[in-house]
């Protein structure tokens, strides 16, 4: 018997009823785990539940070693924005099968973003930065680009999200562009000084928050 190609194990994938998101940083130490722990505790949070079940969040790193653990700083940030469980992470290399998988790519850089349409060209309408795709969201959420999204309804919560990035992706080209593409970019604090480390980690929960509000004004229809 023939083994399954890729895209039928990606079909079954989308198929499966859950919504994949994989955030993607350099050595997947400190921004992309972080982004990780709380995309999966502020979506829920905004939707006010404990737990989304069709929602998979996880993270990786374009340089990463396998199995390293968070950056220790960058851990002490997580759990100051109270997420328990950052001890656990392991890092792990961003491969091809990831990318497949993902729903949405959230980069941490440009750069991570492109290097995911680079391992699989046509995950690139799915891939965003994490600044990119907070701005995309709350314009979409405010009424601010033109553009039409059922609202979560009966098909559940892994269909309403591949509405939104379908649109996200439509409408990025009609967004605003930054004065300076570096404003797509959430700051590397690695080997910095400890105010970088608090600055990068606030970032990334301001632009967390941001994609969990719109996605919760979203799903009720605005």
């Amino acid at each position: 018997m023939p083994l399954p190609s890729q895209s039928s194990r990606t079909t079954a994938t989308r198929n499966d009823g859950i919504f994949r998101i994989l955030t993607v940083c350099s050595g997947n130490l400190c921004r992309s785990p972080q982004a990780e722990q709380l995309l999966r505790a502020r979506i829920p949070r905004a939707f006010e539940r404990t737990d989304i079940p069709a929602l998979r969040v996880s993270s990786a790193g374009t340089k990463a070693f396998d199995d390293d653990p968070m950056d220790k700083f960058a851990l002490a940030e997580a759990m100051r924005l109270g997420i328990p469980d950052s001890a656990a992470h392991r890092a792990r290399r961003m491969r091809e099968p990831l990318v497949e998988e993902a729903d949405l790519v959230i980069g941490m850089a440009r750069e991570h973003r492109a290097a995911a349409a680079s391992l699989v060209p046509r995950a690139n309408r799915r891939s965003f930065t994490l600044i990119e795709f907070a701005r995309i969201v709350e314009a979409l959420a405010a009424g601010g680009v033109e553009s039409s999204i059922a609202p979560l309804n009966e098909d559940g919560f892994a269909a309403f999200m591949r509405r939104v990035v379908d649109a996200a992706a439509t409408v990025r080209g009609l967004m605003p562009t930054p004065e300076s593409p570096d404003e797509l970019d959430v700051e590397d604090p690695y080997r910095l000084e400890p105010e970088v480390y608090r600055r990068s980690a606030d970032a990334v929960d301001r632009h967390v928050t941001r994609i969990a509000w719109g996605l919760r004004a979203l799903a009720g229809g605005r």
